[in-house]
This record gives C-alpha cells, structure tokens and sequence, in this order.
C-alpha cells in the first residue's frame, strides 16, 4: 500500500491498490444523470409506502422526519466523504482512509452481505407483485424459491455483458418507473375528481400525530431510507467529482417525492386497507381507476424494475469483492476483469451465494419435520432480511463514524478538503447515528408477523442473527488483516 503525507499532523494515509488500479482499468463514464437513475433505483421501493399506510396520514409524518433525521444526513455525509475520497468501494474505502484495515473489511463486509440479500430481496418482490395476478400462482415456497433463483441466475447474465449496457437498462426501467409513479398521482387526482369517497379522511390533522400504536412506522422509513451511499461503491468509476453532489441530492428529492406521491395514492384511493393487501395494492389503484389495460402495463413496468434493480446490485455489489481481491484480502481472482471490464469472478460467486441462501431458504422447510413448510419459510426469510436491515443500518452508521474520526484526526486535511458547513456536519454526526440506533431498537420490539413470530421472541432471533454474523465478519476481518500485513511484510523484506 501506498502512502501519502497529508498537511497538518502529518499522518499517514494509506493508498489502497485498488483506487490506482480501477481509475486506470476502468472507464470513468457515468454522469449526472446515470447516477441520478443508479441512485432512484437502489433507493426507491416502490412496495415501501404500502406498509405505511395502516396508520392513515401519520404515515407522512414519518415519511417527513426520517428523511431529515436520517436520510438527509447520509447523503450529505456520503457527499462529503466521496468527494474527500474519489474512489471505488464506498464505505470500504473510506473506513479505510479513517479507521484502518480491520474495520474496513469489517465494514466492507458487512456492506456486501447487505447487498446480496439486497438480491434476494428485489428478486421476492417481483415474484410477489407476478403473485398478486392469481393467487394460485407461486402458491408454494419450492415455486418461489425456483423463480426467485431463475431471477438471480437472470441478473448475472445481465450483469457480464458490461456494465454501459446495464446503465442503460437501468436509466429506461427507471423512467418508466417514475412515469408509473406520475400515473398513480393522476389516478388519485381523477379519484376525486371523479367523485368518489376518498378512502382516508385528511381533515383530522390529529392523526398525523406520532402515537404508541404508530411507533414501528420510524424503523419502516428509515429501513426504506437505507442505501444513499451504495451509488458511491462506483465511485470510480464517475466522471467528474461535480457529479458526486449533484446525483446525490437530486436523487434523494426525486426518491423522498416519490415515496410521498406512492403514500398519498393509496390513501386517496384505498386508504389503510392497502397495507392489508400487500404490494399489489399498487396496481390495483390503477386498476381501479384507469382498468385492468393499464395496470397490467404498470405492473410489467414495476416486475421489470426488480428484475433490473437485482442485476444492478449483483454489479454493484460485485465492486466490493473486486476491490477487496485487488488490495489482496479475499483471492485475488475474485479481482480479475473480462474483456467486458466486468469482474467476472466476482459475479459468478455471489450470485452462487445467493442462490444457496435461496435453496436453503425455500427448500430447507421441505426436508425437515418443523412444521408448516410456507409459515417456516416466511419466517425463515422475514428474520433473514430483517436481519440484513440491521446489519446494514449499522454498516450506514460508519458514514458518520467515519467523518468524526477524520476531522478528529487532521482538522486542517478535512477544512481543506469541506464541502458543508461544519454545523451541518456536526449535526449529521449526532443525528444520524441516534436515528441508526432508535429504529435498530424499534425494529428488534415489533414482529412484523405476529402471528407467526411473537415480539417477545422475534428480537431475539433477529438480534442473535444479527450479532451472530458481526462477530463472524469481525473473526473475518481479523483473519483478513492478518494476512495482508504478511503479504506487506514479505514483500518489503523481498525488495
């Protein structure tokens, strides 16, 4: 590893191999709006809002404080920390540049792991959304298992065939998904102009109160805000530094807008009863109020929207091994590229993961006497993903970890290097991580399946997970550290 002398207290930072080596292996093609369309993308489910709704307009009320008290803060964290850090990885590299190699493989490998249940989980809700057509269809858990793992083998087919075609891709399914979100705010418009009874009552400004039994609506959001530096893991990959900001802040007023529209449709239209009926709810507004055509059209729209958000996390995510590879703590063949500039190996691992976790998951109720094998495996998988959200709220908390320890570290290298006033900077740092730790807390006390898991067990199961792989990726990180030390120090004896 490189290492560079910064200005003040004269400390060391060190240059990883992967930031030379993916500036010169890679194309610096993505603008401003291909990261404005990454960034909706990755940001923006559209099935979010749907689970909001059971608490009548308070819904906006939580839509309002957790993009100020949590998601603001992390772009503007991300913002600082990508332009002081132009470089692919994200929150690898930056811990990194803050904390060191232990954490940041830590982190990193946190992060990953987010990112490939990221997969599974876009992959489950188009197979949801195709689910709301007929009930009879994936009516079991082998059937959504198999198509779920036809989506993921799907992805990383998409994914080797280079990543300009994949941005293309992405910038035409997001466009038309945003025209999908446009249609559902005409369909509330024409919903009362039309005559009908508006399905919430907005006249009780009482009810956009925060209350005992609306509290699990805090964690909803902000586990739907998580993300805001996953467009940077192609930092370098970007253009120009202008574009960090700039995609950054458009994309999150673009992603808050839309979750506010998607909210107040299925207010208007079917009020709390939405969340009742699940992601499919989105398309039923537009059945009801331009017919069965168009919502059929609008459903395609939002199915090919997953299909493309798993190929995109499978390519994202796989700049994490790449560059990991490169520095020389996972194989180094995990660090090679094909003539696409497609890490190839990279792909074709997690996307094995991935689909093991699938098989496991959906098959496992199968082959073992515990019961009901569907209730089994929605549990399976509800504890899973609950699990990668804590996960990765605590991987986001590092964005504001890591802007504290570098400014306590050299003040006259960060000054110099500032894009935001240090009050907003310092009120990210105290805001952020609180609003981290509150909805960690809110998630682990409501079971989000009562019926299936009670509240009194489910913290339980969903925190010893949680804690269980912590402590894996922290033996992991260890090991990986270790190794790279050695590595160096032969290396220096050898010259």
């Amino acid at each position: 590893m490189i290492e560079t002398i910064l200005p003040g207290r004269r400390r060391r930072e060190q240059v990883l191999p992967s930031e030379d080596y993916v500036r010169a292996a890679m194309p610096q093609t993505l603008g401003t709006f291909d990261m404005t369309m990454i960034f909706l993308m990755v940001l923006f489910f559209i099935n979010n809002p749907v689970g909001t709704t059971g608490a009548g307009i308070a819904a906006f009320t939580y839509w309002i404080i957790g993009a100020f008290v949590f998601f603001l803060p992390c772009i503007i964290a991300t913002a600082q920390l990508g332009n002081m850090f132009f470089n692919e990885g994200s929150l690898y590299n930056w811990t990194q540049k803050a904390l060191g190699s232990f954490w940041s493989f830590f982190v990193g490998v946190s992060f990953w792991v987010s990112g490939l249940l990221g997969m599974i989980g876009s992959a489950a809700i188009a197979a949801t959304i195709l689910q709301g057509f007929n009930s009879s269809w994936l009516a079991g858990p082998g059937e959504q298992g198999l198509l779920i793992t036809f989506i993921l083998i799907f992805s990383a087919i998409v994914s080797i065939q280079g990543f300009r075609m994949m941005q293309y891709m992405v910038n035409i399914i997001t466009i038309l998904m945003l025209c999908v979100i446009a249609l559902l705010g005409v369909a509330a418009l024409i919903w009362i102009l039309a005559g009908h009874p508006v399905a919430t009552n907005f006249a009780h400004t009482s009810a956009l109160a925060i209350q005992p039994g609306n509290y699990v609506l805090f964690s909803t959001v902000i586990l739907a805000f998580l993300g805001a530096n996953v467009s940077m893991t192609l930092g370098g990959e970007i253009s120009d530094r202008v574009t960090i900001s700039r995609h950054l802040f458009r994309g999150g007023l673009l992603v808050l807008g839309s979750y506010l529209l998607v909210t107040l449709a299925l207010l208007v239209v079917l009020g709390p009863r939405a969340a009742l009926s699940g992601p499919f709810s989105i398309i039923s507004v537009i059945d009801l109020v331009f017919g069965k055509f168009a919502g059929n059209i609008a459903a395609a729209c939002v199915v090919t929207f997953f299909l493309i958000l798993t190929a995109l996390f499978n390519s994202i995510f796989a700049r994490l091994l790449l560059v990991a590879a490169i520095d020389r703590r996972l194989p180094v063949g995990l660090g090679k590229l094909d003539e696409n500039r497609v890490p190839l190996n990279a792909v074709i691992f997690q996307t094995i993961v991935a689909v093991l976790f699938t098989a496991i998951v959906f098959l496992l109720p199968y082959l073992v006497s515990l019961g009901n094998p569907i209730n089994l495996t929605n549990e399976l998988f509800t504890v899973t993903l609950y699990a990668h959200s804590m996960i990765w709220a605590i991987s986001s908390a590092f964005l504001f970890i890591n802007l504290l320890v570098l400014y306590m570290q050299n003040r006259h290298s960060f000054h110099m290097r500032r894009i935001f006033p240090m009050p907003v900077l310092w009120a990210c740092i105290i805001v952020g991580p609180l609003a981290c730790l509150l909805a960690i807390i809110v998630t682990l006390s409501y079971s989000p399946i009562p019926q299936l898991i009670p509240s009194s067990l489910w913290g339980g199961l969903v925190g010893g997970l949680t804690l269980g792989w912590l402590i894996f990726a922290g033996i992991a990180s260890m090991v990986a550290s270790g190794e790279a030390s050695w590595e160096d120090l032969n290396a220096e004896e050898g010259s």
